[in-house]
Protein backbone atom coordinates (compact mmCIF):
# COMPACT_ATOMS: atom_id res chain seq x y z
CA UNK A 1 0.00 0.00 0.00
CA UNK A 2 1.37 3.78 -1.16
CA UNK A 3 2.11 5.62 2.42
CA UNK A 4 -0.29 9.06 1.64
CA UNK A 5 2.11 12.36 1.25
CA UNK A 6 -0.95 13.97 3.30
CA UNK A 7 -1.83 13.19 7.06
CA UNK A 8 -4.92 14.30 8.62
CA UNK A 9 -4.83 15.42 12.18
CA UNK A 10 -7.78 16.77 13.91
CA UNK A 11 -6.56 18.43 16.68
CA UNK A 12 -8.56 19.05 20.67
CA UNK A 13 -9.78 22.42 19.30
CA UNK A 14 -11.45 21.24 16.20
CA UNK A 15 -8.49 22.39 13.54
CA UNK A 16 -7.35 20.11 11.15
CA UNK A 17 -3.94 20.09 10.60
CA UNK A 18 -2.53 18.52 7.00
CA UNK A 19 0.61 17.74 7.22
CA UNK A 20 2.46 17.36 3.59
CA UNK A 21 5.20 14.74 3.32
CA UNK A 22 6.29 13.19 0.22
CA UNK A 23 7.39 9.47 1.46
CA UNK A 24 11.14 8.71 0.77
CA UNK A 25 11.68 12.59 -0.61
CA UNK A 26 13.72 15.76 0.60
CA UNK A 27 11.73 17.54 -0.31
CA UNK A 28 7.77 17.85 -1.34
CA UNK A 29 7.19 17.74 -5.03
CA UNK A 30 3.53 17.71 -6.49
CA UNK A 31 2.78 14.26 -8.94
CA UNK A 32 -0.01 12.82 -10.36
CA UNK A 33 -1.54 10.19 -7.96
CA UNK A 34 -0.96 12.73 -4.70
CA UNK A 35 -4.79 13.84 -6.64
CA UNK A 36 -6.37 11.56 -5.03
CA UNK A 37 -4.78 11.08 -1.91
CA UNK A 38 -5.56 14.86 -1.38
CA UNK A 39 -9.36 14.22 -2.29
CA UNK A 40 -9.68 11.89 0.30
CA UNK A 41 -8.39 13.76 2.72
CA UNK A 42 -10.89 16.62 1.40
CA UNK A 43 -14.17 14.17 2.13
CA UNK A 44 -12.89 13.78 5.63
CA UNK A 45 -12.69 17.37 6.32
CA UNK A 46 -16.03 17.79 4.38
CA UNK A 47 -17.71 15.04 6.39
CA UNK A 48 -16.43 16.57 9.71
CA UNK A 49 -19.10 18.92 10.67
CA UNK A 50 -17.60 20.41 13.70
CA UNK A 51 -14.14 21.95 12.42
CA UNK A 52 -13.37 25.20 13.04
CA UNK A 53 -11.22 25.22 10.57
CA UNK A 54 -8.01 23.75 8.29
CA UNK A 55 -4.37 24.04 8.06
CA UNK A 56 -1.55 22.95 5.79
CA UNK A 57 1.90 22.52 6.59
CA UNK A 58 4.61 20.85 5.43
CA UNK A 59 6.35 18.01 7.92
CA UNK A 60 9.82 18.49 5.55
CA UNK A 61 12.51 20.63 7.18
CA UNK A 62 12.72 23.69 4.93
CA UNK A 63 9.85 23.36 2.50
CA UNK A 64 6.58 23.65 1.59
CA UNK A 65 5.96 22.71 -1.52
CA UNK A 66 8.77 23.28 -4.19
CA UNK A 67 6.69 22.69 -7.22
CA UNK A 68 5.47 20.23 -9.45
CA UNK A 69 7.37 16.95 -9.88
CA UNK A 70 8.70 17.78 -13.60
CA UNK A 71 8.95 13.96 -14.76
CA UNK A 72 5.54 14.06 -14.15
CA UNK A 73 5.13 17.08 -16.85
CA UNK A 74 7.70 15.22 -19.00
CA UNK A 75 5.57 12.51 -19.22
CA UNK A 76 2.85 13.70 -21.14
CA UNK A 77 2.67 11.93 -24.39
CA UNK A 78 0.52 14.80 -25.87
CA UNK A 79 -0.56 17.82 -25.84
CA UNK A 80 -4.23 16.56 -24.60
CA UNK A 81 -2.56 15.07 -21.60
CA UNK A 82 -0.84 18.03 -20.79
CA UNK A 83 -4.37 19.81 -20.68
CA UNK A 84 -5.75 16.94 -18.50
CA UNK A 85 -2.84 17.26 -16.10
CA UNK A 86 -3.65 20.76 -15.78
CA UNK A 87 -7.44 20.41 -15.24
CA UNK A 88 -6.77 17.74 -12.60
CA UNK A 89 -4.77 20.20 -10.74
CA UNK A 90 -7.43 22.82 -11.30
CA UNK A 91 -9.87 20.56 -10.04
CA UNK A 92 -8.03 19.96 -6.93
CA UNK A 93 -7.42 23.60 -6.00
CA UNK A 94 -11.13 24.26 -6.46
CA UNK A 95 -12.09 21.52 -4.20
CA UNK A 96 -9.53 22.98 -1.60
CA UNK A 97 -10.92 26.82 -1.80
CA UNK A 98 -14.44 25.27 -1.82
CA UNK A 99 -13.84 23.76 1.63
CA UNK A 100 -16.51 25.31 4.24
CA UNK A 101 -14.14 26.71 6.99
CA UNK A 102 -11.39 28.90 6.86
CA UNK A 103 -7.88 27.13 5.35
CA UNK A 104 -4.85 28.22 6.07
CA UNK A 105 -1.91 27.21 4.55
CA UNK A 106 1.43 27.40 6.71
CA UNK A 107 4.32 27.93 4.84
CA UNK A 108 7.99 27.45 5.74
CA UNK A 109 10.50 27.27 3.05
CA UNK A 110 10.24 27.29 -0.54
CA UNK A 111 6.69 27.81 -1.77
CA UNK A 112 7.12 27.38 -5.69
CA UNK A 113 4.91 26.25 -8.96
CA UNK A 114 2.14 24.09 -7.90
CA UNK A 115 3.12 24.78 -3.75
CA UNK A 116 2.52 28.33 -4.26
CA UNK A 117 -0.86 27.29 -6.63
CA UNK A 118 -2.00 25.22 -3.63
CA UNK A 119 -1.46 28.24 -0.89
CA UNK A 120 -3.35 30.51 -3.00
CA UNK A 121 -6.14 28.12 -3.09
CA UNK A 122 -6.08 28.25 0.71
CA UNK A 123 -7.86 31.48 2.45
CA UNK A 124 -5.14 32.77 3.79
CA UNK A 125 -1.29 32.48 3.89
CA UNK A 126 1.29 33.07 6.90
CA UNK A 127 4.87 32.60 6.19
CA UNK A 128 7.73 32.10 8.40
CA UNK A 129 10.31 35.08 8.65
CA UNK A 130 13.53 32.41 7.87
CA UNK A 131 15.72 33.02 4.51
CA UNK A 132 14.79 29.74 3.29
CA UNK A 133 11.35 30.61 3.01
CA UNK A 134 10.80 32.05 -0.60
CA UNK A 135 7.20 32.27 -2.52
CA UNK A 136 6.75 32.39 -6.29
CA UNK A 137 5.96 30.84 -9.91
CA UNK A 138 9.01 30.08 -11.30
CA UNK A 139 7.35 27.84 -14.49
CA UNK A 140 7.91 30.38 -17.52
CA UNK A 141 11.79 29.57 -16.48
CA UNK A 142 10.57 26.28 -17.89
CA UNK A 143 8.71 27.14 -20.96
CA UNK A 144 5.78 26.74 -19.38
CA UNK A 145 2.89 28.41 -17.82
CA UNK A 146 1.67 27.75 -14.39
CA UNK A 147 -1.56 25.34 -14.84
CA UNK A 148 -3.46 25.17 -11.55
CA UNK A 149 -5.11 28.28 -11.21
CA UNK A 150 -1.81 30.27 -10.33
CA UNK A 151 -2.62 32.72 -13.75
CA UNK A 152 -6.06 33.34 -12.52
CA UNK A 153 -5.41 33.70 -8.27
CA UNK A 154 -2.81 35.59 -8.04
CA UNK A 155 -3.27 38.77 -9.94
CA UNK A 156 -7.44 38.82 -8.05
CA UNK A 157 -5.06 38.37 -5.06
CA UNK A 158 -2.39 40.81 -5.58
CA UNK A 159 -2.91 42.98 -8.36
CA UNK A 160 -3.06 42.75 -11.81
CA UNK A 161 0.58 44.41 -12.57
CA UNK A 162 2.11 42.85 -9.38
CA UNK A 163 1.13 39.06 -10.63
CA UNK A 164 2.33 39.69 -14.06
CA UNK A 165 6.03 40.80 -12.96
CA UNK A 166 5.98 37.78 -10.98
CA UNK A 167 4.92 35.46 -13.48
CA UNK A 168 6.91 36.95 -16.60
CA UNK A 169 10.13 36.80 -14.88
CA UNK A 170 9.59 33.80 -11.95
CA UNK A 171 10.94 35.99 -9.72
CA UNK A 172 10.54 34.33 -5.99
CA UNK A 173 9.46 37.07 -3.31
CA UNK A 174 11.20 36.67 0.25
CA UNK A 175 8.60 36.68 3.54
CA UNK A 176 8.47 40.31 4.10
CA UNK A 177 8.53 41.22 0.08
CA UNK A 178 5.24 39.20 -0.12
CA UNK A 179 3.96 40.31 3.13
CA UNK A 180 3.87 43.80 1.45
CA UNK A 181 2.08 42.99 -1.55
CA UNK A 182 -0.63 40.78 0.12
CA UNK A 183 0.71 37.32 -1.00
CA UNK A 184 0.86 36.56 2.64
CA UNK A 185 -1.40 37.60 5.41
CA UNK A 186 1.41 37.63 8.22
CA UNK A 187 5.12 36.86 9.07
CA UNK A 188 5.92 34.77 11.94
CA UNK A 189 8.88 32.79 13.72
CA UNK A 190 9.26 29.43 12.21
CA UNK A 191 8.75 28.27 16.13
CA UNK A 192 5.23 29.75 16.28
CA UNK A 193 4.04 28.91 12.52
CA UNK A 194 1.49 25.92 13.70
CA UNK A 195 -0.04 28.02 16.55
CA UNK A 196 -0.22 31.35 14.89
CA UNK A 197 -2.11 29.80 11.84
CA UNK A 198 -4.06 27.87 14.02
CA UNK A 199 -5.71 30.64 15.82
CA UNK A 200 -6.22 32.21 11.77
CA UNK A 201 -7.96 29.38 10.87
CA UNK A 202 -10.18 29.70 14.07
CA UNK A 203 -11.31 33.30 12.64
CA UNK A 204 -14.25 33.72 10.24
CA UNK A 205 -13.13 34.25 7.15
CA UNK A 206 -11.86 37.61 6.70
CA UNK A 207 -12.74 40.51 4.26
CA UNK A 208 -10.81 40.61 1.04
CA UNK A 209 -7.78 42.27 0.74
CA UNK A 210 -8.05 46.12 -0.62
CA UNK A 211 -5.74 46.47 -3.22
CA UNK A 212 -3.84 49.88 -3.89
CA UNK A 213 -5.04 52.49 -5.61
CA UNK A 214 -2.70 52.07 -8.80
CA UNK A 215 -4.26 47.88 -8.88
CA UNK A 216 -7.50 49.10 -8.56
CA UNK A 217 -6.98 51.80 -11.73
CA UNK A 218 -5.32 48.54 -13.65
CA UNK A 219 -7.89 46.59 -12.83
CA UNK A 220 -10.35 48.84 -14.72
CA UNK A 221 -11.35 48.16 -18.46
CA UNK A 222 -9.35 51.23 -19.95
CA UNK A 223 -6.68 50.52 -17.37
CA UNK A 224 -6.40 47.04 -17.94
CA UNK A 225 -5.66 47.65 -21.85
CA UNK A 226 -3.29 50.40 -21.58
CA UNK A 227 -1.27 47.74 -18.79
CA UNK A 228 -1.52 44.80 -21.25
CA UNK A 229 -0.88 46.41 -24.46
CA UNK A 230 3.01 48.42 -22.48
CA UNK A 231 3.68 44.10 -21.25
CA UNK A 232 3.30 43.07 -24.48
CA UNK A 233 5.73 45.51 -26.47
CA UNK A 234 8.20 45.01 -23.14
CA UNK A 235 7.57 41.32 -23.33
CA UNK A 236 7.80 41.25 -27.14
CA UNK A 237 11.30 43.24 -26.86
CA UNK A 238 13.18 41.39 -24.32
CA UNK A 239 11.93 38.12 -25.54
CA UNK A 240 12.12 38.62 -29.64
CA UNK A 241 9.20 35.78 -30.24
CA UNK A 242 11.71 33.30 -28.51
CA UNK A 243 10.02 32.39 -25.55
CA UNK A 244 5.84 31.35 -26.13
CA UNK A 245 5.08 30.75 -22.99
CA UNK A 246 5.42 34.64 -22.23
CA UNK A 247 3.12 35.31 -24.89
CA UNK A 248 0.68 33.04 -23.43
CA UNK A 249 0.41 33.45 -20.04
CA UNK A 250 -0.25 37.59 -21.30
CA UNK A 251 -2.97 36.07 -22.66
CA UNK A 252 -4.36 33.97 -20.02
CA UNK A 253 -4.66 36.38 -17.17
CA UNK A 254 -6.06 38.71 -20.15
CA UNK A 255 -8.64 36.67 -20.50
CA UNK A 256 -9.11 35.94 -16.82
CA UNK A 257 -9.42 39.24 -16.47
CA UNK A 258 -12.00 40.55 -19.33
CA UNK A 259 -14.10 37.14 -19.23
CA UNK A 260 -14.07 35.72 -15.77
CA UNK A 261 -12.01 33.00 -14.03
CA UNK A 262 -14.07 30.24 -15.26
CA UNK A 263 -13.47 31.35 -19.09
CA UNK A 264 -9.64 31.78 -17.27
CA UNK A 265 -9.31 28.77 -16.08
CA UNK A 266 -9.83 27.39 -19.71
CA UNK A 267 -7.41 29.63 -21.36
CA UNK A 268 -4.43 28.07 -18.39
CA UNK A 269 -5.36 24.29 -19.38
CA UNK A 270 -5.20 25.20 -22.99
CA UNK A 271 -2.05 27.04 -22.78
CA UNK A 272 -0.86 24.24 -20.81
CA UNK A 273 -1.96 21.91 -23.57
CA UNK A 274 -0.45 24.34 -25.87
CA UNK A 275 3.42 23.85 -23.82
CA UNK A 276 2.73 19.88 -24.43
CA UNK A 277 3.34 20.61 -28.23
CA UNK A 278 7.15 22.52 -27.24
CA UNK A 279 9.85 20.98 -26.67
CA UNK A 280 10.54 22.40 -23.38
CA UNK A 281 8.32 19.82 -22.00
CA UNK A 282 10.58 17.01 -23.43
CA UNK A 283 14.07 19.27 -22.35
CA UNK A 284 12.70 19.63 -18.74
CA UNK A 285 12.03 15.79 -18.08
Amino acid sequence: MTTSAFTLNVRLDNVAVVSIDVPGEKVNTLKAEFAAQARAILKQIRENKVLQGVVFISAKADNFIAGADINMIGRCQSAQEAETLARQGQQLMAEIQALPVPVIAAIHGACLGGGLEMALACHRRICTDDVKTVLGLPEVQLGLLPGSGGTQRLPRLVGVSTALDMILTGKQLRARQALKTGLVDDVVPQTILLEAAVELAKKDRLAQRTLPVRERILAGALGRALLFRLVRKKTAQKTQGNYPATERIIDVIETGLAQGSGSGYDAEACGFRRAGDDASIAGAA
